[in-house]
């Protein structure tokens, strides 16, 4: 008997036979296409079917009906496995690091050249003991400071120290091959290849993270914000004539420098209170005649000067600066790596980390007008 047709396209795929043949080869293929619909598309496919007495099979009275569950059941286990293995990839296996081109990026390129070359001769002289020599006689130098173990810089001295010393040993190890082999060029395209499949693979899930973030970021927006008590309003000003010093530049203090006397500059202007005046004595003395107009001139230059003179707490060393020397002072702690722990607890105290460059420095502003003494 021939196939008529369906109120569907995907029903008319399905071989739906009558008659002699239901029993046959052909229904069993139209069972399973049927359960292979179903699966795609729901339940709601399935109840289109149970009105048609072709498709008598998915009811459950008929005697076919438990042949249709078996095959739907495996149907959508293996679909359900299908899905289940496409979804677990494979990470890809981290290829070899590089061992010439680590290194701290916040270096200056003149910085790094010092340290590059130092590290070669320590290593050319190796057998002399080099390395102790320019430790002892190179001390107080202000270019070769990272030789001492406590300097920011040292790790990445002694870096360069290893390398040399396997390139100069010829003590390469497994990243590197032989090229005189002739297979390495093979290495070098299968290396190539495994790098750029943990790179494409970082890359996905770095964009999976960004965008869970950014659903995070829309469910936090979505809040309905008119449903909480406003405390306070702050209003901003909208003019921009206020003489505001140039934001940090956190980019530019990260670099780590040899000398303390090419820094950059912090701040254009930083406001600051007086620092208080201790109590005046009551107590005058009696001068000779005429030694106060004689004095009077430089007494009262003095006495501007000192009025003019303002100094500022440091929130990191706790001493007072004048207010002249302040950005100095500051420019040195921010780049001196002597001072790393007391930036990082001054850091972590006032969250610098979470702020932005405006806010890092309206917050040191804060502190210093409120740790400066007035007079």
């Amino acid at each position: 008997m021939a196939n008529q047709a369906v109120s569907t396209s995907k029903m008319n795929d399905i071989n739906v036979l009558t008659g002699s043949v239901r029993n046959g080869e052909l229904l069993r293929e139209a069972i399973e296409k049927t359960a292979k619909y179903v699966v795609e598309n729901g339940s709601s496919f399935e109840e289109k079917l149970k009105g048609d007495a072709r498709f008598s099979f998915v009811m459950p009275g008929d005697e076919n009906y438990e042949l249709y569950q078996q095959t739907l059941s495996q149907e959508r286990s293996s679909r359900a496995s299908e899905d289940e293995q496409a979804g677990r990839r494979e990470m890809p296996k981290e290829p070899y690091a590089f061992c010439f081109s680590n290194y701290d990026e916040n270096i200056t390129q003149r910085d790094l050249e010092i340290i590059k070359l130092a590290a070669a001769y320590c290593v050319a002289n190796e057998s002399n003991n080099y390395l102790e020599k320019m430790r002892h006689e190179f001390a107080n130098d202000e270019l070769l400071v990272f030789l001492n173990p406590d300097h920011a810089l040292n790790n990445t001295f002694v870096q360069f120290v290893n390398q040399y010393k396997q390139v100069k040993n010829n003590s390469l190890g497994a990243p590197f091959f032989e090229w005189r082999k002739g297979d390495y060029k093979f290495q070098i395209l299968q290396r190539s290849f495994q790098r750029a499949e943990f790179n494409v693979y970082n890359k996905e899930s770095r964009a999976k993270k960004d965008k869970v973030l950014s659903l995070q970021k829309i469910q936090f927006a979505a809040y309905d914000w008119t449903r909480f008590k406003v405390v306070n309003k702050v209003t901003l000003p909208t003019s921009d004539s206020s003489d505001l010093p140039a934001p940090l530049d956190f980019n530019q203090l990260a670099l780590k420098r040899l000398e303390k006397s090419d820094m950059l500059s912090v701040f254009d202007k930083l406001e600051a209170e007086e620092p208080r005046k201790g109590p005046k004595s009551k107590k005058r003395k009696l001068k000779a005649a005429g030694a106060t107009r004689l004095k009077m001139g430089k007494t009262t230059t003095d006495t501007e000067d000192k009025a003019e003179l303002r100094y500022i707490k440091c929130p990191i060393t706790n001493k007072l600066i004048p207010e002249d020397k302040f950005d100095k002072h500051l420019q040195v702690l921010l780049a001196d790596p002597h001072y790393k722990a007391e930036r990082e607890k001054f850091e972590a105290k006032h969250r610098l980390s979470n702020l932005s460059s405006a806010e890092v420095y309206e917050n040191i502003k804060r502190v210093a007008k409120a740790s400066s003494p007035s007079t």
